[in-house]
């Protein structure tokens, strides 16, 4: 239909959006943005929905008016939070320049649809690109489940594995169950017990996902094969399948363990489920015993499994001078944790892991600071007779700035006091020698990193609350957001119920 009709329309029914709508869609085809933009503005007052909503946005953010766009969204993704729909449009505004705060919205697109693939490729799409493998892991896992022959999901599987340090035999956790078993029974030590078993045909209707069939072959095969260990072990991953509940899924399993010549994978797959029910210990005891019995190449990527999950676990244990530091970079920001240690030696500071000259700048600020505070804390000489190190993990990450100096000075308090700070903890603000905490720059962008890096606390100078009152509420409602003035009553914060072990 050509313009003049289109508009003719509307001047013969101008109440009606799907006209304004109409007319809008062609103006945007022919890239008069601006016009486009007036019609759509006027469909959606008329009631035109979401299609109006949509092309309102995508004119704006054409015409250079991309804030006005993103405020739009953001007001009815406030109106109407379960509203998945309406976060993927601001996912697709916000992923080429703020992708920290398209995640956010990714995340709560897949709380809002957690049956909905396209919003956990966001997810995992926008974790790749932010690098937090981490976060990534739960998203692919769901995916994999929704799309279990995508291929790019089982690659995405082992990038962010091998990013966290894993094993490409570990990728077998993340995989959806059918594919999980299959892999399982072509474990070395299964394969070749299931072999001997003549069980062959078993196994290959299971991985075909033919569970009846594989049923009715283990049931009709000799009785030697039926009531050997390679059919306890089949047995074992049916059971899983059919989805019994747990208690006898591990039955199952214990009793391919215990049955007479059982094969490593047996001891494997117990550790698996005991890993999955969080028994670390026994998981760790059962690979030892997998590696010992033929499986020491998956056994030995299991046991790096156990390490991460311990890692992970530690997170949510107060710990002494364990924090993370709040940064800021061009594309959003970044938690980096923090250890501090205080080791005798003579009252040195030392600070590691690619720290910058600004950086290194605030830990001696926050050294000197902490120092002159040692006699009204009851550290007497201790800060004489024992060296600060202050070290961030992430060495692959360069840090530099002032803001990280609170977070250095509450580190080493806690370090030389030997009191535990919260868990999951994290701290941003500039400090002086005299102890006060300065505005710092970036909060927005910290803040959002805090939210996806799981923080839970976060301490943040009292100059800044302008910013911190404009946070989304989907990100402040999801964080203990503390205000402080001083280490003073920063250090108190973090140690209201954290006594400390007297050093001499």
């Amino acid at each position: 239909m050509l313009l003049t009709q289109l508009k003719r329309a509307v001047v013969l029914r101008p109440s009606e959006p799907s006209a304004r709508l109409a007319l809008a869609e062609a103006l945007f085809q022919e890239r008069d943005f601006s016009g486009a933009a007036e019609h759509a503005r006027r469909a959606l007052d008329l009631g035109g929905g979401g299609a109006a909503r949509r092309l309102l946005c995508g004119a704006w953010a054409r015409d250079g008016r991309r804030e006005e766009a993103l405020k739009l969204l953001e007001t009815c993704a406030r109106e109407t939070p379960g509203d998945a729909a309406l976060r993927a449009e601001l996912i697709t505004l916000l992923e080429e320049a703020r992708p920290d705060d398209a995640l956010v919205h990714a995340l709560l697109a897949t709380e809002a649809a957690p049956g909905e693939l396209e919003a956990w490729r966001a997810v995992i799409r926008l974790c790749e690109r932010t690098n937090r493998p981490s976060e990534a892991m739960p998203a692919l896992r769901r995916a994999r489940l929704l799309a279990p022959e995508d291929p790019r999901l089982a690659e995405s599987v082992l990038e962010a594995r091998a990013a966290l340090g894993l094993p490409a035999t570990t990728a077998m956790l993340d995989a959806p169950p059918l594919e999980q078993a299959a892999q399982a029974l072509a474990l070395p030590t299964a394969r070749a017990a299931l072999s001997l078993a003549k069980l062959d045909a078993a196994v290959e209707a299971l991985a075909r996902g033919a569970l009846g069939e594989a049923k009715r072959q283990l049931v009709t095969a000799p009785a030697t094969s039926r009531s050997g260990a390679a059919a306890a072990l089949l047995r074992a991953e049916l059971v899983w399948l059919e989805g019994r509940p747990l208690a006898q899924v591990e039955a199952a399993r214990r009793a391919a363990l215990e049955a007479r010549g059982a094969p490593g994978a047996a001891a494997l797959r117990l550790g698996d489920h005991q890993l999955e029910a969080g028994a670390l210990d026994e998981a760790r005891a059962l690979y030892a015993q997998a590696a010992a019995n033929g499986e020491s190449l998956a056994a030995a990527g299991r046991e790096a499994e156990v390490s991460e999950r311990r890692r992970l676990l530690a997170r949510d244990v107060p710990a002494v001078g364990r924090l993370g530091v709040l940064g800021w970079h061009p594309n959003g920001g970044h938690v980096s944790p923090l250890e501090a240690v205080a080791v005798p030696g003579r009252g040195v500071l030392r600070c590691s892991g690619r720290v910058g000259p600004e950086g290194q700048e605030a830990a001696d600020i926050a050294f000197s600071a902490v120092r002159a505070r040692a006699p009204a804390l009851g550290l007497g000489a201790l800060v004489t007779r024992y060296d600060l190190h202050l070290h961030f993990i992430d060495t692959e990450v360069g840090k530099d700035g002032l803001s990280c100096g609170l977070a250095l000075a509450l580190a080493g308090l806690s370090a030389y006091t030997q009191r535990p700070l919260p868990a999951r903890l994290a701290v941003t603000g500039e400090l002086t020698l005299s102890g006060d905490v300065r505005q710092i720059g970036g909060v927005h962008e910290k803040l959002v990193a805090a939210h996806l890096e799981g923080m839970r606390v976060v301490l943040h100078p009292r100059r800044n609350l302008q910013e911190v009152a404009a946070l989304p509420p989907d990100v402040a409602g999801r964080l203990r957001l503390v205000a402080v003035d001083s280490l003073d009553e920063a250090w108190r914060v973090v140690t209201a119920t954290a006594p400390g072990v007297e050093r001499r």
